[in-house]
């Protein structure tokens, strides 16, 4: 086969696939990953830097959270609050900015 029609049998199949639907678009909303926050907490000094969070879930903490404490959020009601210092734990939100 002649480089020329290589090139362009691979060009067409790249084009199929990049046009079939991904795993993710199959009708449910893609859950926000780890770690995320909506109400950054302190950041250190370092780079790049090191956060806490202090959001709180009435259900529980991400299971990657290593130090999950018990504790009540800004409307007093109990919940759960991760305590650990995360780099770039405040980069990206949980939920959409509203």
């Amino acid at each position: 086969m002649k480089p020329q029609a290589l090139f362009f049998v691979t060009l067409a199949v790249v084009a199929v696939l990049a046009a079939l639907p991904h795993a993710e678009s199959k009708g449910r909303p893609k859950p926000a990953s780890w770690p995320c926050c909506d109400n950054c907490g302190v950041c250190n000094k370092k780079f790049p830097p090191e956060c806490f969070c202090r959001d709180v879930s009435p259900r529980g903490c991400h299971p990657a959270c290593k130090d999950c404490e018990k504790s009540s959020g800004e409307d007093g009601k109990p919940g759960f609050r991760c305590k650990d210092s995360i780099t770039n734990f405040c980069q990206r939100r949980c939920t959409p900015a509203a």
